[in-house]
């Protein structure tokens, strides 16, 4: 049975070279967004940050280089997602910063 998952969904973030740098992500609606680095890197916190008002960064642990996009072009893709009607799951890859 396919439900509504109108509101949830999850943003597979990337560096330039496809390594996995971490996810935004809503399990439910009504949860706040959350950023998952990744269980090997460090614990959910919410997102974006107070000192991610403008930029979002975080570090390739593969490439060991800072990458980043605008918050608000991130929130713009992630809340598309979250309002879509058949997708849950997107990918987005940050350029080095």
């Amino acid at each position: 049975m396919v439900g509504n998952q109108e509101g949830i969904g999850t943003l597979k973030l990337e560096c330039p070279q496809n390594h996995p740098v971490g996810r935004i992500l809503k399990d439910v609606p009504h949860q706040m967004t959350q950023y998952d680095p990744g269980v090997a890197v460090g614990p959910r916190r919410f997102w974006p940050g107070e000192d991610e008002n403008l930029q979002f960064k975080t570090l390739c642990r593969h490439c060991d280089k800072p990458v980043g996009d605008a918050t608000a072009t991130l929130r713009t893709k992630f809340s598309d997602l979250a309002n879509s009607m058949s997708e849950t799951v997107d990918m987005v890859t940050l350029p080095y910063i």
